[in-house]
């Protein structure tokens, strides 16, 4: 394979439609089985994962995406950027991690050997068949020097990744679905990097050996390792390359897929499915159904933090007793509510305490508003001892944040219209393209419980039933808190007004014959 992959961009893995691929198989005496010079990357976040400059990226997509092949080409173009040894040969080693070996043959290796068979010329094999396989490849670059990449694949099976890795010396790395791996694959995997070749054996002992770990796969659940350290909290070298939606308009790979291979999937499996493996959306927990199914991650969460805009009114939606949440948002002038921060401190916080950290943040983000507005679960108003000179949470909020608290919708606690408030939130954009709720990413316990957690937990038995009211846990606190925030913000009469049409059309539809059926989980 006589040709070099650029290493500032990939114009050079696209050869014009005129290209004569014979004379270049003449010309570098390349297998002219193989023509590697007409790949065209998925579509434009493959290519940006191909060509990026991370230590660790991983790309994540629909089925049929091509995260596969990006990843092949990925690893071919990683050889190219090592230094040169002293004999005037560029070398690399990368591991192919997967579960198990079988996994592997069955998958990845297969995938490899479609573009770089064993008898691809120059190149050498050896293991396999349920052991760990190596296959060498050697190539001549335009500018005489030769690249040989030693690509190892391996299973896990019951060994530990530390026990695999042990005193072994690599390049770079690649986690194949890399979700079904155990979070620590990627740490000892970073640690083993940049170890090959040896520092001794370069022309130039100071240059940089290129460390790469690659990683691909579909859509997991949210509580996946892959979200929290490569959504919520990446290091600076990591990044995630997320590609569109397969029904999308920007869907990548599709000029490899059948042109109903996407629909297929929708017509015949179950939304949860669908959500992962075709939308390319993090999936809910299966221990219960999200509250609010209209999140949509891409849509409902900001790119990147939010901070709070002077001059604009700051909100806080405040839930009471045990577990204690306070949610701040601003309105924006466009009628967009933006949620900027989450105050969750756990079980045992009592209301002074509480009043404390919030005061904290208003001191630390917030100290240029003057408009402050806060509403309250209405519970909070209740349950002290007044003639003993107790007092209610909500009394004392008010007296250590010296300003009003209110109850939203006249003191109503009804879930129903709770819940109906955000839902419009989510469901209603502006000028068709805005959402009216935007979340700032570091919301983390809001977010997640958008996704999963916020959810209606599933009753025993095996069937589909779930129970009528969202899942007292970690994320009902917050989401709680945000329900006041909104409800108090845009007034009960917003809140009914929709909830009645609602109403109202669902009535039509049952004149004409339609079938009523009740769901719980839709507020209406």
């Amino acid at each position: 394979m006589n040709y070099q992959f650029p290493r500032e961009d990939l114009t050079g893995l696209i050869a014009p439609d005129d290209t004569d691929i014979r004379a270049l198989v003449q010309a570098y005496e390349q297998d002219e089985d193989f023509d590697p010079y007409h790949f065209k990357p998925a579509g434009d976040i493959s290519r940006s994962f191909i060509s990026g400059k991370e230590m660790s990226r991983f790309i994540m997509g629909p089925v049929g995406g091509g995260k596969t092949v990006s990843c092949v080409f990925a690893r071919v173009v990683a050889a190219t950027l090592m230094p040169p040894c002293k004999d005037g040969w560029i070398r690399d080693r990368f591991v192919v991690v997967r579960t198990s070996f079988r996994d592997a043959e069955r998958t990845v290796l297969n995938s490899w050997k479609q573009w770089f068979p064993r008898t691809y010329p120059g190149s050498s094999w050896s293991g396999g068949n349920d052991r760990p396989a190596t296959h060498v490849l050697r190539w001549r670059l335009p500018n005489g020097l030769k690249v040989e990449a030693e690509t190892i694949f391996l299973g896990i099976g019951d060994q530990s990744i530390e026990d695999i890795l042990r005193g072994l010396e690599i390049s770079g790395g690649w986690m194949n679905e890399a979700d079904t791996l155990a979070s620590n694959v990627l740490r000892y995997i970073e640690q083993r990097t940049g170890r090959y070749p040896k520092k001794e054996d370069l022309a130039d002992p100071d240059a940089k050996r290129m460390r790469t770990v690659l990683g691909d796969y579909n859509a997991p659940d949210m509580d996946n390792w892959t979200y929290e350290q490569l959504v919520e909290n990446p290091a600076p070298h990591r990044r995630l390359y997320r590609q569109p939606s397969g029904r999308s308009p920007n869907a990548e790979n599709l000029s490899r897929l059948e042109p109903d291979y996407y629909q297929k999937i929708i017509e015949a499996e179950p939304d949860w499915y669908v959500r992962r493996f075709v939308d390319n959306q993090y999936g809910y927990s299966r221990e219960g159904l999200p509250v609010y199914r209209s999140f949509d991650q891409d849509r409902h969460i900001a790119a990147k933090k939010l901070d709070p805009v002077e001059g604009l009114p700051l909100l806080i939606g405040l839930d009471a007793a045990l577990h204690p949440a306070a949610i701040f948002g601003q309105p924006m002038p466009n009628g967009q509510i933006r949620i900027l921060d989450e105050l969750v401190p756990g079980a045992g916080v009592g209301a002074a305490r509480f009043a404390e950290m919030i005061l904290d943040l208003l001191d630390r983000r917030y100290q240029m508003i003057a408009d402050i507005r806060a509403w309250a679960d209405p519970a909070s108003q209740y349950g002290a001892d007044r003639e003993g000179g107790e007092q209610a949470w909500l009394d004392t909020m008010q007296v250590e944040l010296k300003m009003p608290i209110l109850i939203p919708a006249n003191g109503s606690n009804e879930l129903g219209l709770r819940l109906g408030a955000v839902e419009k939130e989510l469901t209603h954009f502006i000028d068709g393209e805005t959402p009216r709720l935007l979340v700032s990413p570091h919301c983390k316990l809001l977010n997640r419980g958008f996704m999963s957690g916020y959810r209606f937990k599933k009753l025993s038995g095996g069937s589909e039933q779930f129970a009528l009211q969202p899942e007292k846990n970690d994320y009902s606190h917050p989401h709680d808190g945000l329900q006041y925030l909104v409800l108090g913000y845009r007034g009960r009469p917003s809140v009914v007004g929709q909830d009645r049409r609602q109403r109202q059309a669902a009535a039509r539809k049952a004149k004409g014959g339609a079938k009523r059926t009740f769901d719980p989980h839709k507020y209406a």
